[in-house]
């Protein structure tokens, strides 16, 4: 009897532990870009990209405030970004981190780069850097979204003199958010994607 169900858990075990791991290669299997492509100009898709009263429409994930209604973001403009993920969807992947995203660069049509900082213990650091990068595709515009953490970074380099499984741990985890925000940012781009072409 005790065989039984010493197996059964050895099998539950199993089950959960592959349950996780699949899950982590979701996560992290894809990088951290996103990638659409839209009908469309890379400036119509850009001004669709790069204006807080569009961005409110499209980034379902957050609650946007911003600069609205003074047509493309300009750098050193900041838009407040706060979840918007109800209670029963904590499982679902979401792109959305509370707090500030800071325009740091904006070369329409072509290029948006936002940093996103957090104040943590009464100092500002940039946890997320955001690149939307357009492309003309004949008659369409591919949009590639790609995310990096200087903040991990920063703190896996310190870590890794001092202990390598640590360090890992770190990676780890930056592999999982950048995942995160790249899933969540892809089904963000298809909504944005069904708005532009009219779907």
């Amino acid at each position: 009897m005790i065989k039984w169900i010493l197996g059964i858990l050895a099998l539950i075990i199993l089950a959960v532990a592959g349950t996780c791991f699949y899950g982590y290669k979701q996560l992290t299997g894809g990088g951290n870009s996103a990638t659409v492509t839209m009908a469309g100009t890379p400036e119509r898709i850009f001004a669709a990209l790069a204006t807080a009263d569009s961005m409110a429409l499209w980034m379902s994930d957050s609650k946007i405030e911003g600069p609205f209604g003074k047509g493309l973001l300009a750098v050193g403009d900041t838009l407040r970004s706060r979840s918007a993920a109800k209670p029963d969807s904590a499982t679902a992947v979401s792109s959305s981190f509370d707090g500030d995203w800071i325009v740091r660069e904006v070369n329409a049509p072509t290029l948006l780069v936002m940093e996103m900082v957090s104040d943590s213990a009464g100092v500002r650091k940039v946890v997320l850097v955001r690149r939307d990068s357009l492309a003309a595709m004949g008659d369409s515009t591919t949009v590639v979204t790609t995310f990096s953490s200087p903040l991990f970074d920063s703190l896996a380099t310190t870590v890794r003199d001092s202990s390598k499984a640590g360090s890992s741990m770190l990676s780890g985890a930056n592999k999982i958010m950048l995942g995160a925000m790249r899933m969540g940012t892809q089904g963000e781009l298809e909504v944005l994607k069904k708005r532009v072409e009219g779907k």
